[in-house]
């Protein structure tokens, strides 16, 4: 029996699916380790972008954005397997077999030349040959079988496009001018699905997201005055915002308090900023409120007046430090008009 961490539930895999042609795939090749290559029109499921684990945080990438995927070992080893015979104790007993263990790094090159590098979440690409749709999952770690060795775990080594990135477009935040200086680079969205983008700075207080439509993106900065929120002015109708809060008060997760700091709709889509506390305290620290601001998208049914939760990112949190208030959250509609398309 073998043991298995955050990275073990995804495995290496290559399925052929015949199925219906997929218009909207970009020409190229996924190039495996060992040595053969699959040519076609390479797509992901439709709505569904790649998402990375870097160093620092998750971030968001459309397939559009991407002029090259490379992807290399970062450890390979052999372990033994083994198990716990006796339930709430550490004695192990080994069970014989002996498998492989392949933990992969992935490369991101962005249409404008920049690389993104970390650990990439299970993601499913689809190449449309003339025959057939393959189906290539991409990993973050492969585990083989029992006697199987490293060679015998075949991998994608490298995704490359005939065309250059045709890219989403980029958008640039400028708070050049926005009256405070921000401490730490903006935390990003992008709507309908609240995606994260990587952000890239673009001299003092700019940045520049990939993205082709500045209408969508929205954005948080701190500063020493307290969270600047990049929000609309216009408030969704009062019955969306009851049906918001209704949805808040039914959520069952770690905190017991959800404060509406705004929401607004966009069609059936609604998006609420909200402040999420545990005032009953945490982990055994006294006196301490750990807090988070989320921004949430709900779909709304006007029929019987009530949403369904379908995103939700995480903004900042905190409450555990010295200091366990949340600072101010200012939302600001003005800030808006520091997005725009870049260049």
């Amino acid at each position: 029996m073998k043991n298995f961490c955050f990275f073990s539930m995804i495995a290496c895999a290559l399925l052929i699916v015949h199925g219906v042609a997929r218009a909207d795939g970009r020409a190229g090749t996924v190039e495996f380790s060992d040595g053969h290559k699959l040519s076609g029109a390479i797509s992901l499921t439709p709505g569904k972008q790649l998402r990375l684990f870097t160093a620092t945080a998750p971030v968001t990438v459309a397939l559009e954005e991407v002029k090259e995927i490379r992807f290399t070992p970062e450890k390979e080893q052999t372990r033994e397997g083994y198990y716990f015979p006796d339930a709430g104790q550490t004695t192990q007993t080994k069970t014989g077999e002996i498998y492989p263990v392949r933990y992969i790094q992935t490369e991101i090159t962005l249409a404008d030349g920049k690389t993104l590098d970390g650990h990439l979440f299970t993601t499913t690409v689809f190449v449309e040959t003339d025959d057939a749709t393959e189906k290539v999952v991409l990993l973050a770690k492969q585990t083989g079988a029992d006697g199987q060795k490293l060679a015998d775990l075949v991998y994608p080594t490298a995704i490359r496009f005939d065309a250059p990135a045709p890219g989403a477009g980029f958008v640039r935040i400028d708070l050049t001018k926005a009256g405070f200086t921000p401490l730490q680079p903006p935390v990003v969205v992008v709507r309908p699905d609240l995606s994260q983008p990587p952000v890239q700075p673009e001299g003092d207080n700019a940045w520049s997201v990939p993205t082709g439509d500045a209408g969508q993106v929205l954005f948080a900065v701190e500063a020493a005055d307290g969270l600047h929120i990049a929000w609309p002015a216009t408030e969704a109708d009062p019955a969306v915002q009851d049906a918001v809060k209704t949805g808040l008060a039914a959520m069952h997760d770690f905190f017991d308090t959800r404060d509406l700091l705004g929401c607004f709709s966009d069609g059936d889509d609604v998006y609420s900023l909200v402040m999420l506390k545990r005032k009953a305290g945490a982990y055994g620290e006294p006196g301490k409120v750990p807090w988070s601001l989320v921004i949430l998208r709900w779909k709304y049914d006007a029929e019987p007046k009530k949403v369904t939760l379908l995103n939700r990112v995480l903004v900042k949190l905190g409450g555990m430090e010295s200091n366990p208030q949340p600072p101010p959250v200012l939302k600001e509609p003005g800030l808006l008009g520091d997005i725009s398309v870049r260049p």
